[in-house]
C-alpha cells in the first residue's frame, strides 16, 4: 500500500467454552467439538432454554490479585487471560511501551453485580455488597487489563451490542494508523449473567437445545461466555523486531442500519453495503474472498438477513466461497463475539483450516450459502471477511488477508482537520442549542432565576419514541438538535454516545421484577433498551443516522472519550460526520449508590445533564458550505500524567481572550492546571453550573465551541480528567491559522 502501511495480527488470545486458549479453542471447533451444558451460575428455572456455552473451571478471584479478589468480574478475569495470550502469543513484554487498549462489551460486572441490583432499593446494602459494584461499570474491565498487562497510553471502551468486538478492533486499526500507538491490544470480553440470559429468553430468541446456525430447524441462538484479543501492529514495526506475521488486517468497515432495536434490516441491503466497503478498504473484490467467519446467530432472521446481504456484496462467487459460524459451537458471546470471532478467522488463515458450524446438520436451502464440511476443510485461504452484527444496528466486518499476500497500491491519504459545526447541550439551563451554550462558562450567581427545564421525551415525536427512558429521550434530543444546528443530513452521519453505568434505573426494575415474579415474566419491551449501546440505537433508528454508531464508556470522562472517538472515525475515513457527546438522566441509583464510588469527595452536588458536539472533517463541511464553531487544534486524549500532556499543549499566546473550561473540578486537574502555563488563563468550571455528572464533558466542548465562535474568546482549552484518564481540546476559531 503506496503511502499506507499494512496492519499485523501477530498475537490472538482466545477463552471460550471449549478451552482456555486461542489454539484449544480453534482445535476443538474444528474437530467439531461444541461447548454446550447446563447453565450453573445462576438459576435458569422457568426458562426457555436452560443451557449456555459456559466457561467451565473459571474463578475471577484466580485470576484477581488477591486485594481485589472480591471485585473482579468474570468479564475482567476472561478479558485479562484472552489479552494476555494475545501479548505473549506476539511475544510483546508486559508494560511495553507505546501499548493501547481497545475493548468490546456487554455486560461488564452484571453477573457480580445483578443480584445487590436486585435487592438495592428493598433493603439496605451491606458494605460488602457495595464493594461488588465497583466491577458494575463497563470500562472497569479495562482498568483491569491496563493494570496487570500495561501501564497503557490509551485506552477506551466500546459497546455497540453484538459488534463491540469487532468495533473495537477497528478502533485499534485508526490508532496504529494515525501512530498513536505502536501495539493495541483490542477485542471484546463477556461473561454469563442473568439479565442478559433472561432477557433473551423473553424475546423468544433462544433455542432450548444447543443453537444450529443456517439450519433449516434453527430455532434461535444459545448464549455463551469469553474474550477474544488481538495483538496488532504496523508492518515496520513487526518487521523491525521479527514477528512471525499470523495474517494481515487489510480492510474493516462499520455502518449502521437505522431500521429496529433488535430486528435486522431484511434485505440484507446495509449489512452488503458495509461488507462491500470493508473490501474496497482492502484493495480486494470478492473473486479475492475464500471464506467468510459469519455472524450466524441462529434465529431465522439474522441468518436470512446475513446471507442475502452476502449474496449482494459477492454476488457470483458466493457459490464458491465457503461460510461457517463459531456460534454453534462456543455460543453467542455478545460483546466477546466479535474479538472471538476475529481472531478464530486469523487462525484458519495462519493454519490453513476452516473450521465447520457446530449443529449445521439439514442446511436450509434457501439460503444458497456454501458450508464448510461438518469435519472442517484443509484449505489455504487468501482472504477472509469477519462479520459482526449487533442490536440496534450497528453491523462491521473485517477484512484479513494471508501473511503471504502481496501489498496493494492504494492512494496515501492525509488525515483531515476535525471541526465543530453544530452545538447542543441540555441542563439546569434548559435545552440550549448553538452559541447559547457559551452561558456555561459563567458563573452562577445568587440572583438567577430558576429555569424550567423540559422534559425531553415530550420534545420527540411520541409515535417514535414510546418506548423510549429518559437516557433514549437525552441522547435523541441531542442529537437532533446538534444535526439541526449544523444543517446536515441524517444519511451517513455517525453516532458515539457516552455513558458511565448504562441504563440502571431500568436495569434495577428488569432485574426486581425477575427475582420477584419469575422469568416468564420478565419483559421483551424492556430488555433491548437495558444494553448500554441502546441510546445511541435508538436515536439513530429515530433520526435515520447510518453513519458508525455505538456507545462509549469512561466513567468521569465517558463524554470525552465519545469525541476521541468520534475524531478518530472522521480521520480514519469511516464517517465525514460524527455527533459526539453525553447523556446523564437522573437516576437515584446512580447517585446515591455507584457515584459515590467513583467521584471526589468534594464533588459539587450531583445534577443531569447532556452536551454534544457534530464533528465534521474540514473538506465535508467547506464542500457543503457549513457554517464551523471552531476547529479542534489539538486534541489529546491518554492514561498517563496529565502534566506530559499539558507540556505537550501549546501555550497560551497571553490574550485576555483565551480561556481554560474544567468539566469538572477534580483536585488533580486544577492542581497540575495552576503548575501549568495554562494556570494564568481565565478558568470556568462547568460543574459549578450544570451540577457534577459524567456527560460535563460534553457540555463542556459544546460551551468551548461557542464562546470561540461568538469571538468571546480566541482559544479555549477544555480539559477532562478522571482517575487517571485525561483529555485535553484547544479549540480556535476556523478563520485563524493556527501559529502556535
Amino acid at each position: 500500500m503506496s503511502g499506507r502501511e499494512r496492519i499485523a495480527v501477530t498475537g490472538v488470545g482466545i477463552v471460550s467454552a471449549l478451552g482456555p486458549d486461542a489454539a484449544g479453542t480453534f482445535r476443538q471447533i474444528c474437530s467439531g467439538a461444541r461447548g454446550f451444558s447446563p447453565v450453573t451460575l445462576f438459576d435458569v428455572t422457568g426458562q426457555r432454554s436452560r443451557i449456555a456455552a459456559q466457561v467451565s473451571g473459571l474463578s475471577a478471584r484466580d485470576v484477581a490479585p488477591a486485594a481485589e479478589a472480591d471485585v473482579w468480574s468474570r468479564s475482567d478475569a476472561l478479558g485479562v487471560l484472552a489479552a494476555a495470550e494475545a501479548l505473549a502469543h506476539a511475544g510483546v513484554a508486559t508494560g511495553a511501551d507505546g501499548l493501547a487498549l481497545s475493548v468490546g462489551g456487554t455486560t461488564g460486572g452484571m453477573y457480580e453485580a445483578e443480584g445487590v441490583l436486585a435487592k438495592m432499593d428493598g433493603e439496605a446494602a451491606s458494605d460488602a455488597s457495595v464493594r461488588r459494584l465497583l466491577s458494575y461499570p463497563l470500562s472497569t474491565t479495562a482498568e483491569r487489563i491496563s493494570a496487570r498487562l500495561g501501564p497503557v497510553r490509551r485506552a477506551i471502551t466500546l459497546c455497540s451490542a453484538c459488534s463491540s468486538g469487532a468495533l473495537a478492533i477497528v478502533q485499534g486499526a485508526a490508532w496504529l494508523a494515525s501512530r498513536r500507538a505502536e501495539y493495541v491490544l483490542a477485542g471484546g470480553t463477556d461473561g454469563l449473567c442473568q439479565l442478559t440470559y433472561t432477557g433473551f429468553n423473553s424475546l423468544g430468541a433462544m433455542d432450548p437445545q444447543a443453537c444450529r446456525p443456517f439450519d433449516g430447524r434453527r430455532a434461535g441462538l444459545s448464549l455463551g461466555e469469553g474474550a477474544g484479543f488481538l495483538l496488532l501492529e504496523l508492518e515496520s514495526g513487526a518487521r523491525a523486531r521479527g514477528a512471525r506475521v499470523l495474517a494481515w488486517l487489510t480492510g474493516w468497515s462499520v455502518q449502521a442500519e437505522a431500521h429496529h432495536i433488535t430486528h435486522p434490516e431484511p434485505s440484507g441491503a446495509v449489512a452488503a453495503c458495509v461488507i462491500e466497503r470493508a473490501l474496497a478498504r482492502a484493495g480486494r473484490s470478492p473473486a479475492d474472498v475464500d471464506y467468510v467467519n459469519a455472524h450466524g446467530t441462529g434465529t431465522v432472521h439474522n441468518d436470512a438477513m446475513e446471507a442475502r446481504a452476502l449474496q449482494r456484496a459477492l454476488g457470483p462467487e458466493i457459490g464458491r466461497v465457503f461460510v461457517s459460524s463459531s456460534k454453534g459451537s462456543i455460543g453467542h458471546t455478545l460483546g466477546a463475539a466479535g474479538g472471538i470471532e476475529a481472531a478464530l478467522t486469523v487462525l484458519t488463515l495462519d493454519a490453513g483450516r476452516l473450521p465447520a458450524t457446530g449443529g449445521l446438520e439439514v442446511p436450509d436451502e434457501t439460503l444458497a450459502l456454501r458450508h464448510v464440511p461438518a469435519a472442517g476443510h484443509e484449505m489455504s485461504v487468501r482472504c477472509a471477511l469477519s462479520n459482526s452484527f449487533g442490536f440496534g444496528g450497528t453491523g462491521a466486518v473485517l477484512v484479513f488477508e494471508h501473511r503471504s499476500a502481496e501489498r496493494q497500491s492504494a492512494v496515501a491519504t492525509r488525515q483531515p482537520e476535525v471541526v465543530i459545526t453544530g452545538v447542543s447541550s441540555f441542563g439546569p439551563d434548559g435545552a440550549l442549542v448553538g452559541v447559547a451554550n457559551a452561558e456555561y462558562a459563567r458563573p452562577l450567581g445568587a440572583d438567577a432565576e430558576p429555569v424550567v427545564v423540559p422534559d425531553p421525551l415530550a420534545l420527540l415525536e411520541p409515535a417514535k419514541s414510546r418506548r423510549f427512558d429518559a437516557s433514549s429521550a437525552l441522547v435523541t434530543l441531542g442529537a437532533e438538535q446538534a444535526l439541526a444546528d449544523g444543517a446536515a443530513p441524517a444519511a451517513e452521519t455517525g453516532l458515539v454516545c457516552g455513558t458511565a453505568y448504562g441504563n440502571v434505573q431500568r436495569s434495577v426494575a428488569f432485574l426486581r421484577r425477575v427475582s420477584e415474579r419469575g422469568p416468564r415474566l420478565a419483559s421483551p419491551a424492556d430488555f433491548p433498551h437495558l444494553v448500554p449501546s441502546a441510546p445511541s440505537g435508538n436515536a439513530s433508528i429515530y433520526l435515520g443516522l447510518t453513519g458508525p454508531v455505538t456507545s462509549v464508556s469512561d466513567l468521569g470522562t465517558s463524554a470525552e472519550a465519545a469525541v476521541e472517538l468520534g475524531i478518530s472515525f472522521i480521520r480514519s475515513g469511516l464517517a465525514e460526520r460524527v455527533i459526539a457527546g453525553a447523556a446523564e438522566p437522573a437516576d437515584p441509583f446512580i447517585a446515591r449508590v455507584l457515584s459515590p464510588l467513583h467521584v471526589h469527595k468534594n464533588a459539587p452536588a450531583r445534577g443531569q445533564g447532556a452536551g454534544w458536539v457534530l464533528l465534521e472533517s474540514a473538506p465535508a463541511a467547506a464542500h457543503r458550505g457549513a457554517r464551523v464553531y471552531a476547529r479542534i487544534a489539538t486534541w489529546i486524549a491518554e492514561w498517563s500524567t496529565p502534566q506530559a500532556a499539558l507540556r505537550a499543549l501549546p501555550a497560551p499566546q497571553g490574550s485576555d481572550t483565551e480561556r481554560v473550561l474544567c468539566a469538572n473540578v477534580d483536585p488533580e486537574l486544577i492542581a497540575v492546571l495552576d503548575e501549568s502555563s495554562w494556570g494564568r488563563v481565565a478558568r470556568s468550571e462547568i460543574a459549578a453550573r450544570a451540577g457534577e455528572h459524567e456527560a460535563l464533558g460534553g457540555v463542556a466542548l459544546a460551551c468551548g465551541a461557542a464562546l470561540v465562535s461568538n469571538a468571546r474568546s480566541s482559544a479555549v482549552l477544555v480539559c477532562g480528567l478522571s482517575r487517571g484518564r485525561h483529555y485535553f481540546a484547544l479549540l480556535v476559531p476556523p478563520a485563524v491559522p493556527d501559529s502556535r
